[in-house]
């Protein structure tokens, strides 16, 4: 899921990337906060894997996502992140059902903040458990009270990875998402 745009809405390079990267023509480049990116969903993604690993970007190299983390440190069994993808897969399938994403579009949940306005309490109790599980498995943005004895009590009202992009960036966001679901709505509205 991070690199089909459910996660994360681009990329970010770092010089070393580029002469890797160069021998790519169906990557587009962008600038964005004077560094270089490129969209997600990721072209050189095949559905199963990456076309490019071993010339992948050192964003994509670093990142590690929170199952496999808890794999690795024996916190969750490979059977239990099987159930956890795939339970994060389905969420994010019934999210599509109730909003509308544009097409060849990530839906980023890494930028996601509330659910949009305006959405049936369906809708939205769908968003929210959806960002909520993908935030805690995937992303690490979830953070879970502990007690004394070491277990988790409850999720903690900790700020999402959204929170700690720069205020500039989260207005892009939410501006860009916004302007997404009132063209969504009028096609919504328009169909017979």
């Amino acid at each position: 899921m991070c690199c089909n745009g459910t996660l994360f809405n681009y990329v970010t390079l770092v010089p070393d990337d580029m002469p890797k990267l160069e021998k790519y023509p169906q990557l587009v480049f962008q600038v964005r906060n004077e560094l270089a990116t490129f969209n997600e969903p990721c072209v050189l993604h095949t559905g199963s894997g990456c076309s490019a690993y071993a010339d992948r970007p050192a964003t994509c190299e670093r990142y590690v996502c929170n199952v496999l983390r808890k794999v690795e440190r024996d916190e969750m069994t490979e059977d239990e992140a099987l159930l956890v993808i795939k339970e994060g897969k389905a969420l994010v399938e019934n999210v599509k059902e109730y909003v509308a994403f544009e097409p060849g579009m990530p839906m980023s949940v890494s930028s996601w903040d509330d659910a949009p306005e305006g959405i049936a309490e369906e809708a939205r109790l769908a968003w929210e458990r959806t960002a909520y599980h993908l935030g805690k498995y995937f992303l690490g943005s979830v953070q879970e009270e502990v007690d004394p004895d070491g277990g988790p009590v409850a999720p903690a009202s900790g700020s999402p990875a959204f929170a700690e992009l720069p205020v500039a960036e989260r207005e892009r966001h939410r501006a860009a998402r916004a302007a997404l679901f009132t063209a969504a709505k009028a096609r919504a509205a328009r169909a017979p």
